[in-house]
Parts: C-alpha cells; structure tokens; sequence
C-alpha cells in the first residue's frame, strides 16, 4: 500500500466524523478508522457500517470501478430467505419434505429420500466440489445437478455444496410456477425497494444462478441486512415471518456454525453474529445486539488463481470479526 492511498482513507474518514456526533458515545471513531486501513490494506473496494439502521461510515477504493456488488456466495443466504416466502405464501407446507416431491428426475436425490432441510443445512451429501468437478464450472447449472450422485447418505455430515443450493433453485421455481429471477423480484427484492439488483443466468442461458452472483449494490445488501435485524420486516411490511427468521439463524444439529444457508458465530467471538459470505472478500455481517451491520465489497482484486490472498478465508477469523465489533464502546 502506498502512503498516498493510506491518506486518503485517513481524509475519507475524517470526513465522516461529523456524522457521528449523535452516536459518539457508541462508536470509537478510531477503531473505526483503523478498521477501514485494514480492509484497504486487504483489496476492500467499499465498507459500509450501519448501526440502528443509520449508515455511519461509508468508504470506498476510487481507484476501483464500485459501480456494482457481486454477491458470489452471499445470494446463498438470500435463497434461504426466498424459501421463507415459499412457506409464508403456501407454495410449500414445511422444508421436511422429501426434495423427491419436486425433483422426480433426480434419481439419486429421490432414492436417498434428500429433504429440503437437507439441502438449506448443506447435509444432502455431497462433498465439497471446486474447480472443474462441481457445477460452478458446468455451462448448464440444472443439469449437471440433476445428474448428481451424493457422495455419502444425507444427514451423515455437513458439508458445503453449491449444488445443494442450485437444487434449491430449481425446487423455488417448481414449486411457485415462476423463474427465480421473477420470484425473488416479487418476493424479495421488490418488497426490500433493491430497485439495483438481480440474478445472473448460467453460462448456458438457461438457468437462473440462486448459489452465487447476484449482481447488486452494496445499499442493496444493506437492506438485506436491516429486513433480519427487523426480523423479517422492512418498513412496515412484514416480508418474510418473523418464525422463518427465528428457525434460519438457529444452528443445524450437525454444524454450531450454521443455519439455513447463514454463517452463524454465537460462541467463537467476542460479540455474537450472523454473516453471508462470498469469495474473494465479499461479505455481510450483522450482530443483533449491538444493532449493527457491517458490508464489504470486494469488486477489483478478485483473481484467487493468481492470488490466492485475496480470498477472505485467508485472513478472515475471529480476529476480524473482533476488528469489527471493537468499534462499539
């Protein structure tokens, strides 16, 4: 990092410090102005802190084009919310029915009597599949996963999986009569006012993309964020029931970690929270009590074959998240 670069987040948050004079007693404005060097330091293109649905801190990387938001892995926890909707509005009686009901063609999934639990706890079966063996590398996403074989007996273990989700996709659209993109506009995106975000098709142009690459704006995420420390209500519409957002941030019983499709931390930190994640750095993080929700987007330094640093799981940990919270007095 050059010494240029540094300055100009020193200024950036200068500058920002005004807006804190109602709250100066709640956050420490130079742990929050060391918590931006540290994003910078690692490829951040924008921070944005919000605490008691007030945006306090905004930064961003002007050298970086931040015109856009890439979700990767975050829309995850976005298709656990859309499967909230699903139960809220009849399309599906309970998420402990068998995936089978929907899916008939899915030999493998109907023998092993895969459930919809299942797939929104990644505990399907399948192993973790990178590079050219899973369906992040496939043209046509559905019918990769549809031809899936699990690689062990559902419920044995957890373990993350783009096709557990994918398959979810296919389920959303099946069971509402609508394409994905037309379901989480209505269901989801248009109740939360994300007039700037959209999912992506894969590279077939058939399908609709609902484990990774919703293209948005990270304003748009912040509204995610606000709808589950609302539990489920934005404004003064409830979006999603407030006993959806209760059962998806509760911990599975094969992993402490996580819900339905939400990274759940309420032991391993110094303050409880609840994350979407996405690589190379992309990610929302909220904790209940303090009120606070914290967003970074990582849109220009994303070549994790080249550089594989950039990743988040290579500097991201409790540590991190202990940065975060620290800024609360």
């Amino acid at each position: 990092m050059t010494h240029l670069k540094n300055t100009k987040v020193i200024l950036i948050i200068m500058f920002l410090i005004p807006a804190f004079a109602s709250i100066s007693q709640e956050i420490n404005q130079q742990k929050v102005q060391e918590l931006i060097k540290y994003n910078d330091s690692l490829y951040a293109s924008e921070v944005l802190i919000l605490h008691k649905g007030k945006k306090i801190v905004y930064w961003s990387d002007t050298t970086c084009d931040i015109s856009v938001m890439y979700t990767a892995s975050m829309l995850k926890s976005w298709t656990g919310l859309a499967f909230g909707t699903l139960i809220d509005h009849g399309f599906i009686k309970n998420i402990d029915q068998k995936v089978c009901e929907w899916l008939p063609e899915w030999a493998d999934g109907c023998a092993k009597n895969v459930t919809l639990r299942h797939l929104l706890t990644m505990s399907a079966g399948f192993r973790r599949r990178g590079g050219n063996s899973g369906v992040l590398a496939q043209s046509d996403n559905n019918l990769y996963v549809l031809n899936s074989k699990l690689d062990y007996s559902p419920g044995m273990k957890f373990d993350y999986s783009n096709e557990s989700v994918q398959l979810l996709g296919i389920v959303l659209e099946r069971a509402s009569g609508m394409h994905a993109d037309s379901y989480f506009e209505k269901y989801l995106f248009e109740p939360l006012e994300m007039n700037s975000t959209h999912l992506v098709r894969d590279r077939s142009g058939k399908n609709w993309v609902t484990y990774g690459g919703c293209i948005t704006t990270i304003n748009d995420v912040s509204k995610i964020g606000q709808l589950v420390l609302n539990k489920g209500k934005f404004g003064d519409r409830q979006v999603i029931s407030e006993k959806w957002i209760s059962e998806s941030l509760q911990p599975s019983s094969l992993a402490s970690y996580y819900g339905y499709l939400w990274w759940l931390d309420y032991k391993y930190s110094a303050h409880q929270n609840i994350s979407a994640m996405g690589d190379p750095g992309n990610m929302m993080i909220i904790f209940p009590k303090s009120d606070l929700i914290f967003i970074r987007s990582q849109t220009c330094k994303t070549d994790l074959n080249s550089h594989p640093e950039y990743c988040s799981s290579k500097w991201m940990g409790v540590a991190f998240i202990n940065k975060i919270s620290g800024i609360m007095n």
